[in-house]
């Protein structure tokens, strides 16, 4: 899917006022528009559909339509959109999954042969409900994007890149120990509604550490510790002193940080902007140990 640019108020907010653990009344009217694009399309083939959907996600008891009066299908357009008023926040972005995974129905006609005749696959419209829930959610500036019918933490647009790169050099299956590491960091990460930041900087750390132990195995290097030191020396790599110390701190943060390793409790909260740095430095640091391995002489084991 093509990357949605933010709106224009949304640029100049600036990238540091995200909206997190919250679905703000704004949001939810943006969604309601969309709702109502969507029956008018007829890519939903009913406010009934809708309705039906949010009971079931706020667990009310289901309520018989009558579809054949104007005045019911007025008072039902109303009930579901004070369904979607009274939901809580978590299970706004489940119906957002919902809306694109479920309701959707393909649009199409019977021509003069009888002949059924498909006008809009359920495809091209799954992509176009996709594409305005993540331009709703950019002009929201909420702290989360849909990507392939799935809500997941964001991140700034620095951080995605990085990630983005990353995930292209851990491609490589000579390194997929450390992708599955990086993955997990990822989902830790980009849980909606209970994301677990020191999981995701342990994993983050693990992923360096499994990259550098499988692209320098003359290290013989068992932790990320053995390694930095293996590289300061000037006959192996010589990464310079400085930034080897950059390893040395993600992992000393690893090992200290609160909750985060070996039982630390004065190392430093997790915080949302610290693990989203500690995400972005290891992205960074796992595709400079990728350049500086093939850039030496060492044999790289792929």
């Amino acid at each position: 899917m093509t990357a949605t640019q933010p709106p224009f108020s949304s640029r100049t907010t600036g990238p540091h006022s995200q909206i997190d653990n919250k679905f703000p009344t704004s949001a939810r009217i943006g969604l309601v528009h969309l709702l109502i694009d969507l029956v008018d399309s007829e890519y939903i083939s009913n406010w009934a559909v809708i309705a039906r959907e949010l009971h079931r996600i706020s667990r009310l008891s289901p309520v018989e339509y009558n579809l054949n009066s104007a005045t019911n299908l007025k008072a039902l357009q109303n009930d579901a959109i004070k369904s979607l008023d009274n939901l809580s926040w978590e299970k706004c972005y489940d119906f957002c999954e919902r809306l694109y995974t479920h309701l959707p129905s393909e649009v199409g006609y019977h021509d003069n042969h009888e002949d059924y005749i498909i006008k809009t696959s359920r495809g091209e419209i799954q992509a176009y409900i996709a594409g305005e829930i993540q331009r709703l959610f950019l002009e929201e500036r909420l702290a989360y994007e849909f990507d392939e019918g799935t809500v997941r933490r964001r991140g700034r647009k620095h951080t995605t890149d990085l990630i983005t790169r990353t995930q292209v050099v851990l491609g490589n299956p000579e390194l997929q120990s450390a992708r599955r590491h990086y993955e997990k960091a990822l989902q830790f990460f980009r849980n909606p509604t209970n994301p677990d930041y020191e999981n995701s900087i342990k994993e983050a750390v693990c992923a360096v550490e499994a990259a550098g132990k499988i692209l320098f195995p003359t290290s013989k290097a068992s932790t990320l510790g053995d390694l930095i030191k293996w590289l300061r020396y000037p006959n192996n790599v010589a990464v310079p002193k400085a930034i080897c110390q950059t390893f040395e701190g993600i992992y000393a943060f690893r090992s200290g940080g609160e909750g985060i390793g070996h039982g630390g409790t004065q190392g430093g909260k997790a915080t949302l902007e610290v693990t989203e740095y500690v995400l972005a430095l290891s992205a960074s640091q796992i595709i400079y140990l990728v350049d500086i391995a093939n850039a030496s002489d060492i044999d790289v084991p792929f």
